[in-house]
């Protein structure tokens, strides 16, 4: 169930990762409008920040789900053994979902914010 766990976050990073690509253009427009608007750096990053942890606790509970529904399938239907529930994989869910997405999308978006609102908003 574990394994199943770990592939299923892996995945769903591997996919915020594409999505933050795709939307780094507009990404970088709301920092530069926001900045321009009086936001600190600090702000915007704090922001972001918190949407990628949010992000992270709704991907790691979505896994656990996913590693909780396969681990009692194939416990009860392909293997014919009790299934018991492990609260473990809940906990490590939501902690490791929250951590990972919440530092690998800030990280990935930082530069982002980094970026100089003037020419962001020159070239439109």
């Amino acid at each position: 169930v574990q394994y199943v766990f770990g592939f299923t976050l892996l995945a769903g990073i591997t996919v915020l990762l594409a999505a933050i690509q795709a939307t780094r253009d507009e990404r970088r427009y709301e920092s530069a409008m926001l900045r321009t608007l009086g936001a600190r750096r600090r702000i915007v990053l704090q922001g972001v920040a918190a949407e990628f942890t949010t992000l992270g606790l709704l991907a790691g509970t979505l896994a656990a789900v996913g590693a909780t529904a396969a681990g009692y399938f194939l416990a009860t239907r392909v293997f014919n053994l009790a299934y018991t529930l492990d609260p473990t994989v809940w906990g490590v869910g939501l902690v490791a979902g929250a951590l990972l997405v919440g530092v690998s999308g800030t990280l990935a978006t930082r530069s982002v914010v980094n970026h100089p609102p003037i020419e962001t908003l020159r070239r439109g």
